[in-house]
């Protein structure tokens, strides 16, 4: 899967949109008549936050193992990419990037 920080801008935008409409959103604080207790109601978006930052911090840490790869080839001349490759790359990122603004 390809995120461009178009998409994640988009994703902030639309994010802080709705927090402004409902407030701040995150979290609500009541007093629980009697029971001298407090309880927090959270909210579906800071549910849904909460989720996808948790898939990030779990996601397993290749990347650094490919760049290190790929560092390597380079520095030691093997590494070669096609003018069709490059091509591809470019379409497929201009095409996320696209989609990730409608």
């Amino acid at each position: 899967m390809i995120i461009s920080s178009n998409q994640i801008q988009h994703v902030l935008q639309v994010y802080g949109a709705k927090r402004l409409e409902k407030g701040s959103g995150m979290a609500e604080t009541s007093r629980v008549k009697g029971s001298g207790q407090d309880t927090v109601n959270v909210s579906e978006e800071a549910r849904l936050l909460q989720a996808a930052m948790k898939a990030v911090r779990e996601a397993p840490e290749e990347r650094e193992q490919i760049v290190n790869t790929l560092g390597q080839a380079v520095r030691s001349g093997t590494y070669s990419v096609t003018g069709d490759q490059i091509a591809e790359k470019l379409l497929g990122r201009d095409l996320v990037d696209r989609l990730g603004s409608e």
